[in-house]
This record gives C-alpha cells, structure tokens and sequence, in this order.
C-alpha cells in the first residue's frame, strides 16, 4: 500500500493563514492543501479549491476572516498526548477556566468528570460548540444541582481525539453564521472526512509519584471505493484516567484555608492557616451535655464552657475509631467552626483532586460523490463517557445545620445506649445536669456515605446530507441540504442515606420500627453504633439505597444553504449564502424515587418530603424549537493589482440572521466589517456583532423548588456599613426594625428558601467589536503575527438571582421596602425565614482585552537537509472582565485567579524526517484571590505567576512505527503559595499534580 506523509499544521493562527506545515505521520486526507502551500500568507492558496472557515458560509480560496481565530491542528493534540480536546483548549490564553472539568470536581451522580470549555470567562453557556460546523447535542443536565451554569454545553469527553483534524475558533462573529450560545466566540471541531489506510495507537501515563495513571488505545482506519468516488472512516477510542484526593499531593494535603483570625488585633480579615479541621465533626462522634446554640456559646472547647464532656484535667473528650473517649486536640482554634491542627475532622481526605474518568468513543464518516456535482455525506458518532468521585462529603449531624433531633442536627444519645462502654458512660453520665438522662453528638458519618458518586453520559449522534454545485448563467453556485439527530442521556448513581432507616437503626431496631418506603440496599435493620467506626456493611446497607438521577437531552436539526457570486463589481465577485435552519431542543430530568422524595397520599400535588438528608428535588421538562433564516454578504472593494495607492485589498463583509424561539421570541443578530490591506504584508481587520443567547430549558421550566442558602446579610452588623450607599443601607434596616448590633444567622448557617424558573426570560443580547492587524512579512517568510483587541458587552444576562443578591436588592434599594422585600420572609427576631430566588435578564457582563498570535516556520537545513523549526506563541492580556447584577456592586473578575491578567504560551517545535521534538512554556501572571476586597482582607492576597514547560520528542522507529516520549511539568514547578487557599486547584493544577510523563505507539499500515 502507499502512504502519504502530508504537511498538515492547522496552528493556532490568529492571522486565519492558520494551516502550517509539520511533519505528522497521516494517511492520505481528503481537502489536504498542496505540498508547496506558501507557509504563513494571508492569501494561502488550497490548489483551484475554495473552502468554507468557521464564521463564514461563503466558499473561498483562503483561510482569512475578519475575527481573531484559533486554530488547533491534530499534529498539536498528537504532540502533546491530549486525550480529552478540553486540555488543548484550555491551553489557550482567551479561554478561562473550564467550568467543569475532570480537576477538583465535587458533582457527585449530577455531572462527574464531564468538561465544558469556558470562552474569555464569560460561562460555558455562552460558547457555542460545533462538530463539522453543525450543532452537537448537549450533555448538561437540566437541573438547578447541574454540574454548571443551565445551558447547551457540549462534553468535550464525547469526542474522539485520533478523528479530529483541527479545531477552528473564533472570538465573536459567530452568531449570525451559526445562531444562539456564540456571545463569546464559537469553536468547531472539524473531524476527518477521508482516510485510506489503518491506524493503530497506544499510550500510558503516570506521574513521578507513581499514581493518577492514563491508558489510551486508538483505532483510526478508512478506505475507497467505488474507483475513489467514495470514502469510509471509521475510529474507535478507549481511554481510562485514575484519579486523586488532595491527601495524595503535598500541597493539598496541608489543608490551608482561609479563617477568621483569632487575634483581635489581627490586620488582617482572614488569615491563613493550615491543617484546618472542624473539631465539632469528628468521624467518630462529639458528645456534648446540651445542644450547642449556633452563635450564642462559642466554639466547643473554648474556655469557662461547660458544656463538653471533660476528663479530670480538664481536657474536652470525643470518641476515638474504637469508641474510647479520648482528648479532642483543637490545636489552634480560629472561631466557632474551624482550627488549625489537632485531631479534629479533615476535609482534605475526603477532597477530589482529579475525577476518574473512563470513556469508549466510536465515529464513522462516508461520504459519495453520486455524480460530479452532487455529493452525500453521514457522519455518526458514539460516545461512553463515565467519571467517578473517589470521595464525597459525608452526611453530617452538627450543631452547625439545625437543632438536635433534627436530621442534620445533633445526635440524642440516650445514656443507655448499649454502644456506649461503661467507662464512656460513666464518665458522661458524670457531667450531665441533674434528671438529664441524653446527651448530644456530632459527628461526620464517613461510614455510612462516603462517595463514589458517579456520572455516566452516552451520546449518540448522526448527521448526513447532500451537497453539490451548478451553473445559472455564468454564476457557479453551491448548496448543501443536512439533518442531524443528537441524544444524550446521562445517568447518575450515588449512595445515599435513608433517615427513616437511619433513626430505626439508632434507635436499636425497634420491634415496632417501620422501613422507609424508598427501598434500601437491605430490608434487614441492624443497630447502628454511633461511637467510633465500628459499623458493619450490613448496618450502612440497611440505612443507605442507591439513587439513579438521569437526563435526556434530544436534538433535531435541518440546514439549507446556497452560497456563491451574485455579480462582479470592479473588485471581483460579489459572494453571498442564504439559508435557513430549523432546530428542535428538549430536555428532561428526572432526580429517581430518593431524590424526587415521597409523595402525600392525601396532597399528592403539595409538598413533598425528603427520604434523606436532601431537600426533594424537582423533576424538570421543557422543549423549544427555533426557525431561523440567514443571509451573508462579501463585497471585494479592492482587489491586489488595481494599483490603488495604498490599497492592495479592501472588502467588506456582512451577514445578518432573524432567530424566532418559539419561547423567547424573536431576535436579529448581525456582523458588519472588513478587511484592509494597505500593502500585501499588512492586513487590518475589524467588525460589529449582535450576539444573543437564548435562554435554556432550566432557566425557563425548572418547577419551584426548595434550596438552602447562605448569605451576607446587609443588615448584619458585619455588613451594615457596606454597599454602594451605607447610609441607605443603614436607614432601611433600620426601618424594618433591625438594630445595628443585629447578627444574622444566615451569614454563617443554611436557611430554607425556592429557586424557580421563569418562562418569561428574554434572549441575553451581546454588542461587541474586534479591530486587529495581521502581519506576513515578505522579508521573513512563513512569519504570520497578529494583534486584536476583542470588546464585549453583555446586558440581559440571564443569572439565577440569589438569596444575598435578592437581600442587597431590598436593602440597598432607593425605594423601601420595594418587590424584592417581598421576597424575603423574617421571623419575630429578624432572622431570614424563607427566601425566594429565580432566574432573571438582570446581569450584565464586559470584557476587554487584546489577544495575540505568532507563527513562523522556517527550514533549517543546517540542522538536517529535511528540517523545520515552527515558533508559536498565544497571549491574552484582559483589561476588563467585571459583572453585575441588578443594581449590586461590579464584581470584578479580572486579576482573580484562573484569570490573570496576563497569560501566554509559547513552543518550539522541531522536525527532520524521522525525529522531531517539542518544548512549550505556559504563563499565568499573578492573580487576586478577590480583586474587589480591601488589602487587607487576606493575609496573602495575591498569587505569583507561575511559569511551566512541557517537552516531547517523538522517532519513527520504523517505517511504520513511530514512537513519542512526553514529560509535563518539566521542572516540577509547584503551584504558587498558598494554592489552593481561596481558589487555584484548576488554575494550577499542573503544579499541584507534579511532572508527569507519557509514552505513545503509533502504527500504520
């Protein structure tokens, strides 16, 4: 058989002459552009082909636009051994961290593990994903308890690396090309089409510290047929990542954290301190004589209490794995809550780091070329995703979350608990007021519920459709004519605690004791020891079932578009598309039996009450469809050889699309601008767009449902001075009978309140502007740079309004009380009762900033007669990124962490035939744990930069093998001090996770 080596370097080119050439092992490709493609112009020529980039419908015959462009090749995600498209992306300087990811995730059975990319920072909703320029389906579930933000995010998860052929994106522009979601910028995954031959790939890695272990195996194969008019490819991808906690990394394992000092001279609001623990959650019990008042006896432990249990020196006793009363070592205690030492209860073993996350990926293309100028194409995709937490909060019963005898409350322990041993008994009995025959205690239920909650999503999705060209006059013109289908259906499993079993088996199994209705793991009621960890299986099976939530997300979409020059002016041709789409969207959630709750008999349409320690969870289900039509305008004013001074190129280019929702109505969105070329090395750009998102099926259908919430309370004496103007602040809490030493206690402790959809939500609309210049100097050939500040202004966002911005609202009012007081409820002492929140078009967000490419491949035949050196570099400087709700305060997001405001990558890429190799340095400059608060909020509050570089050299051991070797984290650089206090796991977790090193196989016949 005959193998082709072609030159296929789709970079990440801002100059849209994005395809570079590399030497990268491939079969024989379909749409290759020719061997001797001149490296780095702006008018790159494809043969006698015209192509279709992203952000236009207008065929032509290079890879400019008139927006900023990424483009991510498949030899940059062989390079780097990427095994999910969302690390490769994230890479990237103009996108923010991933709203989910497989890092740090605690989603437990609602969305473990999935990734969703996260475009300048503005959300994931509001990043339109593509697959070959056509909608994929999404994998978000349609659920308040989602993983993310509600929206129509695609699972990068789902999408099989070894098919990819580039990644094309572009910031702004793309709403009137492809529709709602593309506020911040749209990213097209553009897969293979053609492939003749067999390609077999392997790769493992592992850390230094020998865990988080990644295996991969990849089949990509294809074939002609019918003398070359036809093409099948097919791929199939296995890939199995473990995970972590934060007790396997030093740096998480130090448990810092952010606490409110315990010197009152303290300069500093919140200091820093590490080993935190919460003495009051022991795993194996805290017993106390009375029930602990939230906010009216201080910490437990602290001196002239008397209220815990003590041993004759004095020193507060828990109970040790065992069942022992032994001291409760507080270390250093900071407030009511947390420490600092000692043997108090640790979040960090119970803390994901990295999801495990196992996936089967299958993709088969065709297409046919039925007659000359007609042909078919399919493309059907297959996606098995499942991410696991190795951990999760337990269940708790603490002072902290309600009164004792309350499911989350305290623990009643009578002192004739046959657990409890005489000496333990004795010595509580002891201590206890006269005629008191309980006592109380907290404790974490770590032996009961302690995670592998896990998400799995399948996908299916198939598109197909015809395309092909004709003559009207002497006009060429194209078409194409699609459909797809998408289906994805996730499915949830968590272990969780039953209460009613629960109290039964506390209680001792009672003869008279009734199971709960919702089924658990046994029927068989064994008694619960709450002293220590001495439980059986048998015990956490009969108080523990399984819930199964799951999501279906369908999609139907059909394309029609003709495209081609209407007429020539004195520039050229006058190119133009039409088309229209029509796209169905629904949804439906349905939490399972446990979390929906049970249902009244008598009231089966009133409140529902929990199983668990949850609150019920609403089934959610909405539909939408969309009818859109579509125009776009390219006009060449001036053309290279008009000999016009100082013009060489001049166009302009339009496009406009009407969007009907049959929920939020109807909405234009548009771009207008061009491109100016004063000589043929310089080009300048810019455009206008109207963009708009349409609301998504949880912000519009999600039932009223119970939450619990905390929040600053304006009106609390912490909070009383603050907000845009405290003397209004001041004046209305007065005037709602709030003193001014008043201390709330939704500050500190969950309240009860509602969170409900609204199906009068309007489209979010975004104005926006880009202006750049693009630089290919004839005196350095292969060199293309660019420059483009990106602007855009976001008003209607739709945001789910919570319970402090609600009370903000009323407090922080002009007029008092005003509607958002209505939706506050306060008991006789001032305490917020009950809150209700909701979605709204009441956020507004903008961003600024200047993003930055270069490219420049060059040969270097003094290193090899055959060799190559490509330079790239990306970079992201953010001026403003700010948001605001309402009339609330801006919250500035620039210079927080995960969004320097400088960040850039830079890689040099080496290639001679059958060797080549790789280094790339990663910047985040220094960030902000919170921009907006004074300097002396946090002992430290700022972050370093943090600077790493990846390496990888790869040999073609034979003619058909060829091998890579790849090292991250290079220098082992750690994630700057004190990461992750107050953020950072995902912004740095290549320093958190240390060097790590891959090795990969490839073969092809």
């Amino acid at each position: 058989m005959q193998f082709s080596r072609q030159r296929l370097f789709a970079t990440s080119s801002l100059a849209g002459a994005a395809i570079m050439a590399a030497a990268v092992p491939s079969g024989a490709m379909a749409q290759d552009m020719a061997d001797d493609t001149e490296i780095g112009s702006t008018d790159v020529e494809t043969s006698d082909q015209t192509i279709v980039v992203t952000g236009s419908r207008i065929r032509r015959p290079n890879y400019d636009t008139i927006e900023p462009s990424i483009v991510v090749g498949s030899e940059q995600i062989e390079q780097r051994g990427i095994t999910n498209l969302g690390e490769i992306l994230e890479e990237q300087p103009a996108f923010g961290p991933p709203s989910s990811n497989p890092v740090g995730g605690q989603s437990g059975s609602f969305g473990s593990g999935q990734t969703f990319i996260n475009f300048f920072g503005l959300g994931s909703q509001r990043t339109l994903t593509l697959v070959n320029g056509r909608r994929y389906v999404s994998s978000n579930t349609a659920s308040i308890f989602g993983p993310v933000a509600a929206g129509s995010q695609v699972d990068l998860n789902t999408i099989p690396t070894l098919m990819v052929d580039r990644i094309e994106t572009i910031a702004v522009g793309g709403a009137p090309i492809y529709g709602s979601d593309a506020i911040a910028g749209t990213v097209n995954i553009i897969l293979k089409d053609s492939y003749d031959g067999l390609r077999l790939d392997a790769q493992y890695g592992i850390s230094e510290e020998g865990d988080a272990p990644e295996y991969r195996l990849n089949a990509l194969a294809g074939t002609d047929f019918a003398d070359g008019r036809g093409n099948v490819i097919a791929a199939f991808e296995y890939n199995k990542s473990e995970g972590l906690l934060y007790s396997d990394r030093d740096r998480t394992a130090r448990g810092l954290f952010y606490a409110a000092p315990n010197d009152p001279d303290s300069p500093f609001n919140n200091v820093l301190i590490e080993d935190r623990r919460i003495p009051t959650l022991s795993p194996f019990g805290a017993p106390t004589t009375i029930d602990i008042l939230p906010g009216d006896l201080g910490p437990l432990g602290a001196p002239g209490l008397n209220f815990s249990i003590l041993d004759a020196d004095g020193n507060t006793l828990a109970f040790d794995q065992n069942g022992n009363l032994v001291p409760l070592d507080f270390g250093t205690r900071y407030g009511a809550v947390n420490s600092s030492g000692g043997n108090g209860f640790s979040l960090v073993p119970i803390s994901n780091l990295l999801s495990p996350v196992e996936r089967y990926l299958g993709n088969v293309g065709a297409n046919y070329e039925l007659t000359d100028s007609v042909r078919a194409f399919a493309e059907f995709q297959y996606a098995n995703s499942k991410g696991t937490e190795l951990r999760a909060q337990p269940v708790y019963n603490t002072w902290l979350f309600g009164d004792a005898g309350d499911p989350d409350g305290n623990l009643i322990i009578p002192i004739d608990n046959p657990f409890l041993s005489d000496e333990a008994r004795a010595t509580i009995q002891a201590q206890l007021p006269d005629g008191q025959d309980v006592f109380y205690l907290g404790r974490a239920n770590t032996d009961l519920v302690s995670g592998l909650g896990s998400t799995t999503v399948e996908v299916y999705r198939g598109a197909g459709g015809f395309e092909g060209d004709f003559s009207l006059g002497d006009r060429d013109l194209s078409w194409e004519v699609s459909g797809l289908y998408g289906r994805s259906k996730t499915k949830g499993r968590s272990r969780e605690l039953v209460q009613q079993n629960f109290e039964n088996a506390l209680a001792g199994c009672p003869v008279d004791a009734m199971n709960s209705p919702i089924q658990t793991l046994s029927s068989t009621c064994v008694p619960f020891n709450p002293f220590g960890n001495q439980n059986s299986q048998a015990v956490a099976d009969y108080i523990t079932t399984v819930a199964n939530p799951t999501a279906l997300n369908e999609q139907w979409d059909i394309l029609a578009s003709l495209s081609g020059e209407l007429f020539d002016i004195w520039g050229g041709g006058v190119a133009f598309a039409v088309g229209y789409e029509h796209r169905d969207e629904s949804a439906d959630f349905d939490p399972g039996d446990f979390f929906y709750g049970e249902v009244d008999p008598t009231d089966p349409d009133g409140p529902r009450s929990q199983y668990g320690r949850s609150i019920p969870i609403d089934r959610v289900s909405g539909s939408y469809n969309t009818d859109e039509v579509f125009g776009e305008l390219l006009v060449p004013l001036v053309s290279p050889g008009m000999d016009v001074p100082f013009v060489n190129l001049l166009e302009a280019k339009g496009a406009i699309r009407y969007v009907d929702n049959s929920l939020a109505g109807g909405d234009i969105t548009w771009t207008a601008g061009g491109r100016w070329q004063p000589i043929s090395d310089v080009t300048i750009r810019g455009n206008f767009t109207r963009s708009i998102r349409s609301p998504a099926i949880t912000e519009l259908f999600n039932p009223t449902s119970a939450i619990f919430t905390t929040a600053d309370d304006p009106c609390d004496a912490r909070f009383r001075d603050s907000g845009p103007n405290p003397a209004n602040r001041q004046a209305n809490c007065a005037a709602d009978g709030l003193p001014a030493d008043f201390n709330s206690n939704i500050v500190d402790f969950t309240t009860e309140g509602s969170l409900s959809g609204n199906t009068e939500l309007e489209n979010e609309k975004a104005d926006s502007w880009t202006v750049g210049a693009v630089l290919n100097p004839r005196f350095l050939p292969g060199l293309a740079l660019s420059v483009d500040w990106v602007d855009i202004s976001l008003e209607d966002a739709i945001v789910s309004v919570d319970a402090e911005q609600t009370l903000e609202a009323c407090y922080d009012g002009t007029t008092f009380p005003n509607a958002a007081c209505d939706q506050i409820d306060r008991d006789a002492d001032g305490q917020v009762d009950f809150i209700r929140t909701g979605y709204l078009n009441a956020a507004s967000y903008d961003y600024e900033g200047l993003i930055a490419d270069l490219n420049w491949r060059f040969d270097t035949p003094f290193l090899g007669a055959a060799s190559s050196v490509l330079l790239r570099g990306s970079y992201q400087y953010i001026d403003k990124l700010e948001q605001q709700v309402g009339t609330g305060d801006l919250t500035t997001i620039r210079s927080s962490i995960g969004y320097s405001k400088h960040q850039g990558t830079a890689s040099l890429t080496y290639n001679n035939e059958n060797f080549g190799g790789f280094a790339q340095l990663q910047y985040i400059g220094s960030a902000e744990v919170d921009p907006d608060s004074p300097a002396n909020a946090y002992q430290y509050p700022t972050r370093d930069e943090f600077i790493m570089v990846d390496a990888g050299v790869s040999v073609q051991a034979m003619d058909r093998l060829t091998m890579r070797f790849i090292m991250e984290n290079v220098f082992d650089v750690n994630a700057p001090f004190p990461s992750p206090a107050g953020g950072g796991v995902v912004a740095y977790f290549d320093g958190i996770m240390g060097r790590y090193l891959k090795i990969a196989a490839s073969v092809e016949f």
